[in-house]
């Protein structure tokens, strides 16, 4: 949209008697302190108002005018464009005219968000300028009536059968089968949360309590999405009920507390586990989503490299020994365990797993559950199951010496042990469980293989897009911009299909260390994890940039994903 020649808005201001000189020059040195708009500026500095502002810019643009009062927004109208792109852009569709659709907006100026939002509809977008309070204020009333129908939508839906709290055979939950259809707006409007956020492929819910607001969010491929936020009113309520689901003591609200809720939704069971934080302003409270009707990948469906996944099946294939999967929380380490179990699961092996919590239900596996309250720990149950003569065993977390040293006994005692452990990368498992208290030389003598990963997000194949990366981000993963020349790269632009966001889905960025005598020698010595991670590049192990890299150049991910996610090694970026 070509922007016509026009009087400067402080001209038009002073011109129409709104603003004196003086108080122009006032906002001009505050908005080179803070960096805002001029007319934002003027606006927080009390000099005009919004609407002053907005006729002002009409005037500026030769753009329309308008009061959203006059219009009827209508909900086929809000439907067009996600609320996440109307509060960031500050816009609303106010008008459809055929193929064109009239959009209000704050900051008429925004050329990008105009130009993206006509991509995304396929419609002509005509703007047309409001006062920026009256379109927030419209975009809190209209998506927030919008929020209210879908709920009320989700509940009409909704039968008896679809929702319903399962006694647990370990007493672990409340009693009693409740059914949706016949309970209190508060219980129908948790179960409604729960059950959208599992729509939306969640993997966890934020219940959080600010001062002057209750919000509620929900983590989408590891990102969080704001969902609409229940009245403040309804707070505690909220908060008791998830308490009550997962058998908490709905009276202690000073001290955290953690819990179990299994849920059963339209014949699928989901198993969530319930955290309770108390803060300045009440109860957090996260729950965590974990589907244990989901099938197992395979290692190549995780998205190893060829050569990395034939490293990692042939330690899996051995008799003896550890393999560790390391990463943060919420990188899939648990995943990649289960298909390493996948491979090489069979009848003629017993495979035990402790773990906290169970996520995956994989026939043929004898599965522990970590209790802490009644001293079932890992280490504990790691004792007992020696003596159940497993031949390989599953170790969800190691999280203390104790149960290292019992992993490190099994594996030199003749058993496959599989576990994770929380680093940054895969040399740093080494160095960790050195603090911890185990012998460098028992380590050499008992882990095969680490594996160190992350979680990107994968492009939309909605609207995927070819574009041209900036030359600084190329060069921040060491790559010549000029030897890409004709190589192709891909974003996401953002649609309906992925809430805007251009990602859909995870896919995982790996790095596979095999232990040798050189690195062996270095871990005997003590030596630093970036010494055996430098070692381990030489001797041929692809860092997870790299694997990113790869994923980049098969149009997987974007560099900006990569960027966001995969550990740079120093010393990497190409300096001009």
């Amino acid at each position: 949209m070509a922007i016509p020649e026009r009087k400067r808005l402080g001209d038009i201001l002073i011109e129409a008697g709104i603003l004196s000189e003086e108080a122009l020059e006032q906002a001009m040195v505050r908005q080179k302190e803070t960096g805002h708009r001029l007319g934002q500026t003027m606006v927080e500095l009390g000099l005009v108002s919004p609407e002053q502002i907005a006729a002002a810019l009409s005037a500026q643009l030769g753009i329309p005018y308008v009061r959203l009062a006059d219009y009827t927004i209508t909900p086929d109208l809000i439907q067009k464009i996600p609320v996440q792109v109307a509060k960031r852009h500050k816009l609303i569709p106010i008008e459809e005219v055929g193929a064109k659709l009239i959009v209000a907006v704050a900051d008429p100026l925004d050329i990008t968000a105009l130009d993206d939002l006509q991509l995304m509809l396929g419609l002509e977008i005509e703007p047309v300028i409001a006062a920026e309070s009256d379109v927030m204020r419209a975009i809190e009333q209209q998506y927030g009536e919008a929020a209210s129908q879908s709920v009320e939508n989700v509940l009409q839906e909704l039968t008896e059968q679809d929702v319903q709290l399962i006694q647990d055979v370990d007493g672990v939950l409340g009693g009693g089968t409740e059914h949706v259809g016949s309970e209190t707006p508060v219980i129908r409007l948790v179960n409604m949360i729960i059950l959208q956020s599992l729509r939306d492929r969640a993997s966890d819910i934020h219940i959080e309590p600010f001062e002057h607001r209750f919000q509620v969010r929900e983590r989408i491929d590891g990102v969080l999405k704001e969902l609409p936020s229940p009245p403040r009113a309804l707070q505690s309520g909220i908060v008791s009920r998830v308490k009550v689901m997962a058998d908490l003591n709905i009276a202690e609200t000073r001290l955290p507390q953690d819990g179990r809720i299994r849920v059963k939704l339209a014949g699928k069971e989901i198993d969530i586990r319930v955290s309770s934080l108390p803060t300045m302003f009440g109860e957090s409270v996260v729950l965590r989503l974990l589907d244990r009707t989901s099938s197992v990948l395979s290692i190549e469906q995780l998205g190893f490299q060829a050569d990395d996944a034939e490293k990692l099946k042939r330690n899996l294939g051995a008799s003896n020994g550890i393999v560790l999967v390391t990463g943060p929380t919420g990188s899939g380490k648990t995943t990649t365990l289960y298909a390493g179990v996948q491979e090489v699961n069979s009848p003629e092996i017993k495979l035990i797993t402790v773990e906290d919590p169970v996520e995956y239900e994989l026939k043929g596996l004898v599965q522990c559950q970590v209790n802490e309250k009644v001293g079932m720990t890992f280490a504990a149950a790691l004792r007992s199951i020696l003596r159940q003569d497993p031949d390989i065993i599953l170790i969800g977390e190691i999280r203390d010496v104790e149960t290292a040293s019992i992993a490190i006994q099994s594996a030199l005692t003749g058993h496959l042990v599989l576990a994770t452990a929380h680093t940054n990368e895969a040399a740093g498992a080494i160095t960790r469980l050195i603090d911890m208290g185990c012998e460098p030389f028992l380590l050499t003598s008992s882990i095969r293989a680490i594996v160190g990963q992350r979680l990107v997000r994968k492009i939309c194949p909605a609207c995927k897009e070819q574009y041209d990366p900036p030359a600084d981000d190329l060069k921040k993963l060491g790559k010549r911009p000029e030897e890409l020349k004709g190589q192709a790269f891909y974003r996401g632009r953002g649609c309906t299909e992925c809430a805007t966001t251009g990602f859909r889905g995870r896919v995982g960025i790996y790095e596979v260390l095999e232990l040798n005598n050189e690195i062996n020698d270095l871990i005997v010595e003590k030596q630093p994890a970036n010494i055996i991670h430098k070692k381990a590049l030489e001797m041929g192990m692809r860092p997870m940039r790299e694997d990113g890299w790869m994923k980049v150049l098969q149009g997987a991910t974007s560099l900006d994903e990569i960027l966001r996610v995969a550990p740079i090694e120093t010393g990497v970026a190409i300096r001009d």
